[in-house]
């Protein structure tokens, strides 16, 4: 990776297309692994229902995927800390893309969703 640092946007919304928000909502940013997956983040949603997270090349890699290049990400919605929505993994996140015409890094920022979410 190229980038020591990548920034994940995920939104999400109501059935009636309205932004999930409320201080009881927080998502976690996850990376499915083989044995166990990792927590990549926490954070709450803001008032357009997005959640932000800051993930480390670091934090990508660990015991059971020690040469890990590309995540295989999912998040994981909670209503006062219980569970109410999990989103299908997305395989093979690549944050090492760059522009074409500059060579800079350009996929260190990636966004997800909207994901829609049935509240209780």
């Amino acid at each position: 990776m190229t980038a020591a640092i990548f920034k994940v946007i995920a939104s999400f919304k109501r059935p009636n297309g309205s932004a999930l928000t409320g201080p009881q909502y927080t998502v976690t940013l996850m990376d499915e692994d083989l044995f166990f997956d990792d927590k990549l983040g926490a954070s709450p949603l803001d008032k357009n229902g997005e959640a932000t997270f800051l993930v480390f090349t670091a934090d990508i890699v660990s015991i059971d995927s020690p040469n890990e290049r590309t995540p295989d990400i999912y998040f994981v919605v909670k209503n006062d800390g219980r569970e109410i929505h999990r989103t299908e993994v997305r395989p093979n996140v690549n944050f090492d893309g760059t522009d074409a015409v500059t060579g800079r890094p350009n996929a260190t920022t990636q966004s997800f969703g909207p994901y829609e979410v049935a509240e209780d």
